[in-house]
């Protein structure tokens, strides 16, 4: 009874945040130990006071603390926390044979080269995970976040907008690639080396060929030649060919890197460098699955142990 009361008056989310904060003494570390934005954690509280009528902390300049109101609910909201984490592993192992699901949206370079390990790290964690994808460019991407057909998106830092919640999991930079007999620069190359190249790209459409535009375009550099590919795969075989040099995710060719098929021509530093994000949408707290992939994307490690 105590537990169905709670739950009909004070969303999870709302108590989750008011205990955080109480424990962590301020809205930041709260904030980061539950993995979401400042702005959600204060507005989980403004909604938790405006239920109960009363303020429940008293803000600080550098730290927080407990009303009358709020010392006298933290034991019962701690309380009902436990209730619902109970009640969550009861469900759990009455329904085993029930699959979790999971959607994650991302682009071709992400959703072919880092998704698929991420995953299969992910479901040695949980093993009854169903999970598909959504692949497309970044617009495709964020209207089906917004819309709620994924639950969560891989998306790089400079394509992160203001109106969902994103975590850092990860650092990416590009490489200029060419075929394997190209004979190793006697120094590293310059955006300008490339004025006498030709530049295998993807078609217009695509971030990775937007931005390299912009960065040589404000570099004044243009390229002797153009080779425009359909996808990032068709991109690497026509470099493996020698018909260009390209430049692409290193994600995307340590494989080809590693076994000899392509070669990494050294840079005086990257073209473009960017965060690696995973992104929800704001005033959400990511669920079970989400917060999983966010840790094994983080850890960077498919062997990570279980954390069921």
């Amino acid at each position: 009874m105590f537990y169905d009361r709670w739950m009909s008056m004070y969303p999870t989310a709302q108590i989750r945040a008011f205990v955080a904060v109480a424990e962590a003494g301020g809205f930041t570390r709260a904030a980061e130990q539950l993995g979401v934005s400042q702005p959600t954690v204060s507005g989980a509280i403004r909604s938790l006071e405006d239920r109960v009528g009363t303020p429940l902390l008293v803000r600080g300049r550098r730290s927080v603390r407990l009303t009358a109101a709020g010392a006298a609910l933290l034991p019962q909201a701690e309380r009902a926390l436990l209730l619902a984490a109970e009640a969550e592993a009861a469900v759990d192992r009455a329904v085993a044979g029930e699959r979790l699901r999971l959607s994650v949206a991302a682009g071709e370079a992400l959703a072919t080269y880092q998704l698929p390990g991420a995953i299969a790290a992910l479901r040695r964690r949980l093993p009854s995970l169903d999970v598909s994808f959504v692949v497309g460019d970044t617009a495709r991407v964020l209207s089906a976040l917004r819309s709620g057909e994924v639950d969560a998106a891989l998306i790089t830092g400079h394509t992160a907008p203001a109106d969902i919640e994103t975590a850092v999991y990860g650092r990416e930079r590009t490489v200029l690639i060419a075929a394997p007999g190209e004979p190793p620069p006697e120094r590293p190359l310059r955006l300008a080396d490339l004025a006498g190249r030709v530049l295998v790209q993807r078609d217009t459409g695509t971030i990775n060929r937007r931005e390299v535009d912009r960065v040589l375009r404000d570099a004044d550099v243009e390229p002797a030649g153009r080779l425009e590919a359909s996808s990032l795969e068709a991109v690497k075989r026509c470099v493996e060919s020698s018909l260009g040099v390209a430049l692409v995710p290193a994600s995307a060719v340590a494989r080809e890197l590693e076994l000899g098929l392509l070669r990494e021509l050294p840079m005086r530093r990257p073209v473009l460098e960017f965060d690696l994000c995973l992104a929800w949408r704001r005033g959400e707290l990511p669920g079970r699955p989400v917060s999983a992939l966010l840790e094994v994307l983080a850890a960077g490690d498919p062997a990570a142990p279980d954390v069921q």
